[in-house]
């Protein structure tokens, strides 16, 4: 009998978090799942920890045992307006976003994980005001990805970036973004969380055995889409 996967997944109490962590327990995993609030999610070991604090992400690995896997999937999307730049704020975002992620990577290795998925936004190439911040930590987040599989090696680091990902409510409460999407990418219609979850299931089959420092576009045709 294999011995049962264990895997660590940030963000677990947002939509695509709790996605995933359906997705890996339907599929035999032991799932991990840190969250900011006391929220329970049947299934999984539910560890609070606010990533936005510096080695937070260290802290969190150190209360694992052994684990074989990490989704970096937590993310602070705030807007930040410009005109009231918060230095403090835009660390903050770094942190979640790009610091804690390398902590956990790190901290994972050494518990003898061999696979980390980091989730990125296509902001990380397409510019959105009010979003230059968050945009610049998932483009930094990607070059990570791509370094990290070089420097760790033989464990693997890949990426998602993912387009608009949303749910059935989207539409009625921002009609304005979801047309602007829908009428503009190849697919017509918005990513579900679940087939974000599918896909982070399969790159950790042995399919994807042979993928490192990979970034994979899953927007919906978006990157081929042309800027005007």
């Amino acid at each position: 009998m294999s011995k049962q996967r264990s895997i660590l997944i940030t963000g677990a109490g947002g939509l695509i978090g709790s996605a995933l962590c359906k997705t890996f327990i339907s599929a035999g995993w032991r799932v991990i799942g840190q969250v900011n609030s006391s929220k329970g999610i049947d299934g999984i070991e539910v560890i609070k920890k606010d990533l936005s604090i510096a080695s937070s992400g260290t802290e969190l690995v150190e209360q694992i045992g052994s684990i074989d896997c990490v989704i970096n999937n937590a993310a602070d999307q705030s807007l930040l307006d410009l005109k009231h730049y918060s230095s403090s704020k835009a660390q903050e975002i770094f942190q979640i976003n790009l610091l804690s992620p390398i902590e956990i990577i790190l901290a994972a290795k050494s518990k003898g994980a061999t696979l980390a998925i980091n989730i990125s936004s296509i902001e990380a190439l397409n510019a959105k005001t009010g979003h230059e911040i968050y945009g610049a930590s998932k483009s930094a987040l990607e070059s990570v990805t791509r370094s990290l599989a070089l420097s760790l090696a033989p464990m693997r680091i890949n990426g998602i970036r993912l387009g608009l990902i949303g749910d059935s409510k989207l539409e009625s409460r921002w009609p304005e973004g979801f047309f602007s999407w829908t009428n503009t990418v190849p697919a017509a219609r918005i990513g579900s969380a679940e087939e974000v979850a599918n896909l982070a299931l399969a790159i950790t089959s042995e399919t994807f055995n042979f993928a490192s420092g990979s970034i994979i576009d899953f927007d919906g045709g978006k990157s081929v889409h042309p800027g005007w």
